[in-house]
């Protein structure tokens, strides 16, 4: 069988979204505001030096869901802090898996369903907080994956209202 030309220009763009996202992070960027407690936000999320990775992953990981997302709020309302970092946390956490939500469902059939969606978007998510401890830059955070994840659900509704056109579904489907 014959892929169509879609399937093949949509796993490219997924293929060189992915290596870009990766690839950003890797870059190390700036420092990242995030919380650490109940009243701090540690302005350096990278690895110090001579801070072995152990101390490292303690300092920078959250675990705990809506820690992060609790505090942003938190420090929003307080007024501790400006509003642009708490609008990069939350959108641009949003938006880096709208994509993978839209696209998935197109290039691959299997996940033309809600959950096989989001649990490869959950999967990739994952992948990416943990590629950020491993290359010590940024946090390892559940709040970014709870947030990616709400992104790919986005994602993925607007391919449904996309999909729910015949002639659209009639050119995707196999």
């Amino acid at each position: 069988m014959q892929k169509k030309p879609y399937k093949i220009m949509t796993l490219i763009v997924l293929a060189i979204y992915s290596i870009l996202i990766f690839s950003f992070l890797s870059l190390k960027i700036g420092n990242w505001f995030v919380e650490k407690s109940d009243n701090e936000i540690v302005v350096n999320s990278e690895k110090e030096e001579g801070e072995s990775f152990s101390d490292y992953a303690k300092r920078v990981t959250n675990l705990v869901p809506f820690r992060t997302i609790k505090g942003y709020i938190t420090r929003l309302k307080n007024k501790d802090i400006l509003p642009i970092y708490a609008f990069q946390f939350f959108v641009l956490n949003l938006m880096a898996a709208f994509p993978y939500g839209l696209l998935l469902p197109v290039a691959f059939k299997k996940l033309r369903h809600f959950w096989g969606t989001v649990g490869c978007v959950f999967v990739i998510a994952a992948m990416k907080e943990i590629f950020k401890l491993f290359i010590t830059v940024g946090r390892c955070d559940i709040d970014a994956v709870i947030l990616n994840v709400v992104g790919g659900m986005f994602g993925f509704m607007i391919f449904m209202l996309i999909y729910k056109n015949p002639s659209i579904k009639e050119e995707i489907t196999d």
